[in-house]
């Protein structure tokens, strides 16, 4: 699936996309202050751990492969009670970052999962955020994500 001109959607991650992710989970400030993937993608063994909770992933490419962004969807219920029970993440990474491909990427992906996804029972969706990554929370918003509860320094949304 095409965004723009050069850049792509597809369902999946390539291995040389997981050593992206990876170095990206790393290196990059923004993802390093407000997320967990420094942790969760370590290495190729935590990667495949954490994939093997059943997510559902989508990567964001350029016409060579390299990884752009990265959305995942797993199902799992929320830390508070309302009804949705698939959680959501996106990151946009290096120089697409700032380029506005976050609402056409999420419109594209969140379309396909409902279209495919005809056996899970999807109540909603939902997000965890830092409270002070308001770039992502804006898009968020923009997207039709809605905060319910704000718990330390973290943002719960619902879609």
């Amino acid at each position: 699936m095409k965004i723009g001109q050069d850049v792509f959607v597809q369902q999946g991650i390539l291995d040389c996309q997981i050593t992206q992710l990876i170095d990206y989970s790393q290196t990059d400030s923004d993802i390093k202050k407000f997320t967990s993937d420094q942790t969760r993608f370590a290495d190729k063994n935590t990667f495949s751990q954490w994939q093997q909770q059943g997510r559902i992933i989508y990567t964001l490419i350029d016409p060579h492969q390299n990884l752009l962004g990265f959305i995942w969807f797993g199902q799992k219920d929320p830390p508070l009670k309302i009804k949705a029970n698939f959680t959501f993440a996106i990151r946009i990474y290096g120089s697409a970052r700032g380029q506005g491909l976050s609402q056409e990427f999420m419109k594209i992906v969140f379309a396909d999962l409902l279209k495919n996804q005809t056996d899970s029972h999807i109540t909603g969706f939902w997000l965890e955020t830092h409270s002070e990554n308001s770039s992502a929370i804006h898009v968020y918003q923009k997207f039709g994500f809605k905060t319910v509860a704000q718990k330390d320094n973290s943002v719960i949304m619902v879609l």
